[in-house]
């Protein structure tokens, strides 16, 4: 049996780099031997709290990219052929039960993971994208984070002149943050209690940062934008002590967008009276697969030597889950030439 490596959810808060057996692609699949894989706070907490639902055992990882070396004759249909470079969708969809019938693949009900913190990952042809013949795989292992901060902007679109704030720049905070320099925002203030991460936002192009282990963030706000709040600001920490800030320093009849995602137990307490007389909005953000090729195009304008901080040989896979928690890097990847 020929094996590669690949990172699962093994138990209940426990992973494990694993031998397995390669796999062949089927009729309607691709075999990708993948480049790099980055790695998401979703993984993270997939494994610690999980989130939507996950249980174990499973194969970890979403984002990536990689080259063809094998396909299924309807992928060939389909016009692909091997050395293709490519990235996917984090599942494939069954494209049958109604919420793929409904145009929301995203919720297929029988979706399958691609596990992709692997030498080599089998997945439907509907679910990659071809990339430049010249693309630099690095960069382009994070067109699935950059897919969902562009759902995000579609769900709540930034005008020009409007006062902006993300608060978290990990690695998709830093992704938002590069699409919110680019939308016409003013202002943009990030919020984050790491150092590293408010120096790299002011590099990114952040006109202001807040230290809210150390300065009032509301007064700071207010003082920033004379007293309004922010039109639009981006919740992308996904922590509960952090969870109030959007609603405290929002504007009148402004945005607060929720996008990372919360532990699953967690309920913020909400007073819709002081919402109500901002006329303020909530908005949440999942992702959609059907901006990915918008998302391809983005990535040559995006600050990826500023975004990607680290990279890791697959080999040390279990040791990224903890250089993630040292908050110290924003995108890690997984170099997975080297197993």
């Amino acid at each position: 049996m020929n094996t590669m490596k690949q990172l699962w959810w093994t138990h209940d808060k426990e992973i494990e780099l694993r031998d397995v057996e390669i796999p062949s692609a089927g009729p309607n699949e691709v075999k990708i031997k993948m480049a790099y894989a980055a790695i998401c706070a979703s993984d993270v907490h997939q494994v610690e709290q999980n989130v939507m639902g996950a249980q174990p055992p499973a194969p970890l990882g979403h984002e990536g990219s990689g080259i063809i070396v094998e396909l299924g004759e309807q992928a060939l249909k389909a016009g692909y052929k091997k050395g293709d470079k490519v990235t996917m969708f984090p599942v494939s969809h069954c494209g049958m039960c109604e919420n793929c019938k409904n145009g929301m693949p995203q919720y297929c009900k029988n979706a399958v993971p691609t596990g992709c913190f692997a030498e080599y990952v089998v997945t439907d042809c509907k679910t990659i994208y071809k990339l430049p013949d010249n693309a630099d795989m690095k960069k382009y292992s994070i067109v699935e984070p950059t897919n969902c901060c562009l759902r995000a902007l579609d769900l709540s679109p930034i005008k020009h002149g409007e006062n902006v704030a993300i608060a978290g720049i990990g690695g998709i905070g830093s992704i938002m943050l590069n699409q919110i320099i680019l939308s016409g925002a003013t202002n943009i203030t990030a919020i984050d209690p790491v150092p590293e991460k408010r120096k790299l936002a002011l590099e990114m192009g952040a006109k202001y940062v807040i230290d809210p282990f150390k300065e009032d963030v509301i007064a700071r706000a207010m003082e920033i934008t004379g007293g309004e709040g922010f039109d639009q600001v981006f919740e992308m920490s996904g922590s509960p002590k952090a969870a109030q800030t959007p609603i405290n320093i929002l504007a009148r009849c402004g945005t607060a967008v929720y996008f990372a995602v919360f532990p699953p137990s967690f309920e913020m307490p909400l007073n819709l009276h002081s919402l109500y007389m901002k006329e303020g909005r909530i908005q949440t953000v999942f992702t959609t697969q059907t901006i990915m090729h918008r998302s391809i195009n983005m990535i040559d304008r995006m600050q990826t030597d500023k975004i990607i901080g680290h990279i890791m040989p697959l080999s040390e896979a279990v040791k990224s889950f903890e250089v993630f928690h040292q908050s110290k890097y924003c995108k890690i990847l997984l170099d997975c030439s080297k197993p």
